[in-house]
């Protein structure tokens, strides 16, 4: 059996990006919990929502990701972000068009975009959280960050162009630089992060209120606070009564937070 390694067994240059991937997932994993858990107070929530049962998978994806960047598994953990932001995607699109069917009738009615490699219909998806404007920014990202995924799970030539530099650099599995963890932790960001918003997108509108405003308007403490996609769906909360009294203040600090 092999031994798992720990962040502490991991060379000094190692640690932080390590550390940091742990903050990020964690902080993905308390999102997932927080729409997971304010979804299901509705009774029909296992029986109508993919959701109710695809938050394992997302769960050990989310996870493995962190597992897999400490043991220096790097391209598998992008891999996993692909599997993350196809799932979420589709989630969102087969919810949105028929919420009220059982998961059954979903899984018999939407065979077809449930089997396909195709991301194409997060062109159909109403994202209506986000502002006009950036509705097809989102869109443009998702397809970004799935291609950049979607090379690692082929065969192609410019992933064997990469790993024959990697090899030739010394850079085998299990012995990654501290630059590859960087990499990797701005990918998992970044898809972690459209993960989030398709999931807000894909519930009743409630459950991106009552996560991202508090009784006192504040937005929560959160890594994803930084995405820009996340912040502006928080914008679209300024209307509420917490906020008023404090709105100028909070706009201000929400805009300083956003770096990716």
């Amino acid at each position: 059996m092999i031994a798992k390694s720990t962040i502490q067994d991991l060379p000094e240059p190692l640690r932080e990006p390590i550390t940091k991937m742990q903050f990020i997932i964690n902080s993905y994993l308390a999102g997932l919990g927080f729409i997971h858990m304010d979804t299901s107070r509705s009774p029909s929530y296992r029986d109508n929502h993919l959701l109710s049962y695809l938050v394992q998978d997302l769960l050990q994806s989310a996870v493995s990701i962190l597992t897999l960047g400490t043991e220096g598994l790097v391209n598998v953990a992008r891999r996993e972000v692909r599997f993350i932001l196809e799932a979420t995607i589709k989630l969102c699109f087969v919810q949105q068009k028929e919420y009220h069917l059982s998961i059954r009738e979903k899984i018999e009615k939407f065979d077809v975009e449930l089997k396909s490699q195709r991301i194409s219909v997060n062109r159909e998806l109403d994202l209506h959280f986000l502002p006009d404007e950036w509705r097809q920014l989102f869109i443009e990202e998702c397809g970004r960050i799935y291609g950049l995924t979607s090379s690692y799970v082929h065969l192609t030539p410019a992933q064997l162009n990469e790993r024959i530099a990697a090899v030739d650099a010394g850079r085998t599995s299990g012995k990654e630089s501290q630059e590859d963890l960087e990499d990797l932790n701005l990918l998992v960001a970044r898809g972690l992060a459209a993960s989030l918003v398709l999931l807000f997108h894909s519930v009743p509108q409630h459950v991106a209120g009552d996560f991202l405003v508090d009784v006192n308007g504040d937005a929560p403490q959160w890594y994803f606070a930084g995405s820009r996609f996340i912040a502006a769906i928080d914008s679209q909360f300024d209307y509420k009564h917490e906020r008023q009294s404090r709105l100028h203040e909070i706009q201000a600090l929400r805009n300083s937070k956003v770096f990716f």
